[in-house]
């Protein structure tokens, strides 16, 4: 088959730490779910992957074991991550009757070369015929309809569930970037810390999820929001009630915040002045699932002094900027990796 030649057997996989997304030539999204499995607490079998494991650990949390085999954007078990992706590439077949597709998939900035191997050779063996790698940063780019083949510099500040990643894309690739291990899933660990500490008060992992949704904020906002959660009084062990406030939320999310700061300002400051000045002109655009913190535009703003823009679609912009990659192969093909 020719290189160029996508047919409709062809996908591109978002390998999240918290999602992984599937789509097609012509299709949307054909598959979204947790990027997750469970496992039975007593002889570490598994149990289910994706959706179905996410309701079971929601049912039954104390007899299931959960593993998130992909992090910071690469593999972090492979064992699992091939049981997923075995699964995950089985579900997507079954709705284009095709059994070995030709794969694209995305790794971020700072990726090491035995890393791109292995994911590489995850997915030949989980049932891809061939794979493709783009960087992220390029795809997310192409996603939100920029002209990466330019030589122009764009910026993207990807802040995703296991990582943020910021990437300065010219000519089709990455000039610059910074990749950290800060995401939605330390926010969430920050907001856990925060109220155990200040406020005595115990939650889970699916509240602290809530709370950062419903409250979290990058710099204060002209109304506080407040809500109401149940957990654990620390001291006493007893469960009770407690009022929250955005203004909590925003303290415990504060270091996290200043990393990512320092992250992009690195980046930035390991620019070419050429492409800073297209930077200036042209903003920064941010991705992923921290795009939606409250006024996450006006901080990174405040710091860098340079316009921002948040994605339309924060969670897909990686996934919709491959699918246009499959679709325009020959304009593409020399920005893979």
């Amino acid at each position: 088959m020719n290189f160029f030649d996508f047919s409709q057997r062809d996908i591109a996989i978002d390998l999240g730490t918290s999602n992984i997304l599937v789509i097609s030539k012509d299709s949307g999204i054909i598959l979204k779910e947790p990027s997750i499995l469970a496992l039975n607490q007593k002889n570490m079998s598994i149990v289910a992957t994706g959706k179905k494991a996410q309701d079971l650990l929601d049912k039954t949390p104390d007899t299931l074991k959960m593993i998130r085999p992909f992090r910071d954007g690469v593999i972090a078990d492979y064992k699992y991550t091939l049981y997923l992706l075995k699964d995950v590439i089985k579900k997507a077949g079954k709705q284009f009757s095709f059994r070995k597709p030709r794969v694209l998939v995305g790794v971020p900035v700072k990726v090491t070369e035995i890393e791109c191997m292995a994911i590489e050779e995850v997915l030949i063996q989980a049932g891809a015929s061939e794979v493709l790698i783009i960087y992220e940063p390029v795809a997310s780019a192409i996603g939100l309809g920029l002209d990466v083949l330019k030589p122009e510099g764009n910026a993207i500040l990807d802040i995703g569930g296991g990582r943020t990643q910021f990437g300065v894309v010219s000519l089709g690739s990455v000039v610059s970037g910074s990749a950290i291990k800060v995401g939605g899933n330390y926010f969430n660990q920050k907001i856990i810390e925060y109220l155990k500490r200040r406020l005595n008060f115990g939650i889970n992992i699916s509240v602290a999820e809530d709370l950062k949704i419903d409250l979290g904020c990058a710099t204060p906002l002209v109304a506080e929001l407040i809500t109401q959660i149940r957990g654990i009084d620390t001291a006493t062990g007893v469960p009770k009630n407690i009022t929250v406030t955005s203004k909590d939320i925003k303290r415990a999310m504060e270091k996290p915040l200043e990393l990512i700061m320092e992250s992009v300002i690195y980046a930035l400051s390991n620019t070419p002045p050429e492409l800073l000045s297209d930077i200036l002109k042209n903003g920064i655009h941010i991705v992923g699932g921290g795009a939606l913190i409250r006024n996450i535009d006006n901080l990174v703003f405040d710091v860098t002094g340079i316009k921002t823009y948040i994605a339309d679609e924060p969670f897909d912009t990686v996934i919709l900027g491959m699918q246009k990659i499959i679709n325009n192969l020959e304009m593409y093909k020399d920005i893979l990796m």
